[in-house]
């Protein structure tokens, strides 16, 4: 068994803040599998959860970790120093001294602990941040860099980001009384015009945990939709909406529009498996983000112009048609 590292608090802290700045090689994944083993104690006593806060002079003691369990990060949940996945371009789309939104690249996970498989390559968006902004790596949480809202993996488009504790709360006390607003640039197909609310509840489906659907037993959902603009391709009728979710459930916009009949553009888990429209990710693009500033109160309003795919689909749609 191996023994247990331990360290003395200097300031008042989270304790999931601590463990990553006492011992870099810990990631969130790792210290949840910490926790729940009892290999992380807090003056003798195992500790209860990751966001307890751990007091001056406490000592923390976490056990598993050595010399052989860093160059073997794969089994244990650490970080090979000599391992990093590879970075794609992150471009800032409002910055000032607390508060940050940046543009996610569809197919990046937000944190390390969300990606699947086939993404095992991308750097996530919460290491990026990371790497430009050392000082908010922790802020929320281990490795959660600051991000407010968690944005899906197959949606591109603003990502809101607080740079300390106080301005990550207060953002979060805005998400939570609905005073952050979202609005989606969605291709879905069909011809769907005028502008609704689907109010359906969303809830798993049955011995499957990787798609949702509209069921009587699941949770409150309500989806705005407003038409932008109908297209027409090879007989086939394609809508542009902007869509802004009033609650916030898991695929929310994907799972009510296959519901509504209008699946999503590119989406092979709720629409058609063949989409040679768009093979490669789903038309789905956080086109604009609207908070009050933590500071000033003053509403800040962010647009983030659509990926190039996505601009490129709807320029071969709108091309003039042979008669």
């Amino acid at each position: 068994m191996l023994p247990f590292e331990r360290a003395k608090v200097q300031t008042r802290t989270r304790l999931d803040q601590f463990l990553a700045q006492t011992w870099p090689g810990l990631d969130r994944q790792s210290v949840r599998e910490r926790l729940r083993a009892g290999q992380v104690l807090v003056n003798g006593q195992p500790a209860s959860k990751a966001g307890q806060y751990v007091e001056v002079d406490d000592e923390v003691a976490v056990g598993g970790i050595s010399a052989d369990a860093v160059d073997d990060g794969a089994e244990t949940g650490l970080l090979r120093p000599d391992v990093t996945l590879p970075a794609l371009p992150l471009t800032v789309l409002y910055e000032d001294e607390v508060v940050l939104v940046v543009e996610k690249l569809a197919g990046v996970p937000t944190h390390l602990a969300s990606r699947s498989a086939h993404q095992q390559f991308l750097q996530p968006l919460a290491r990026q941040l990371t790497a430009l902004y050392p000082s908010v790596a922790h802020v929320g949480g281990v490795d959660h860099a600051g991000i407010v809202m968690r944005v899906e993996t197959e949606v591109s488009g603003a990502v809101l980001v607080a740079k300390d504790e106080d301005t990550y709360r207060l953002l979060q006390r805005c998400v939570k009384h609905d005073q952050v607003e979202s609005i989606y640039s969605v291709l879905v197909e069909g011809r769907l015009t005028g502008q609704d609310v689907i109010d359906q509840p969303i809830g798993n489906v049955k011995r499957t945990r990787q798609r949702l659907a509209v069921a009587r037993e699941g949770r409150p959902a309500r989806t705005a939709y407003r038409g932008q603009r109908h297209y027409k391709d090879d007989k086939r009728d394609y809508s542009l909406l902007e869509v802004r979710p009033l609650t916030s459930r898991l695929h929310q916009i994907r799972v009510h529009f296959s519901w509504y009949g209008y699946p999503l553009v590119g989406d092979r888990v709720y629409g058609s498996r063949q989409q040679p429209l768009l093979p490669d990710r789903i038309f789905l693009h956080l086109s604009v983000l609207a908070f009050p500033h933590p500071r000033t109160g003053d509403v800040v309003r962010v647009e983030s112009p659509l990926a190039p795919e996505l601009r490129s689909v709807l320029r071969y749609l709108a091309r003039p048609k042979e008669r």
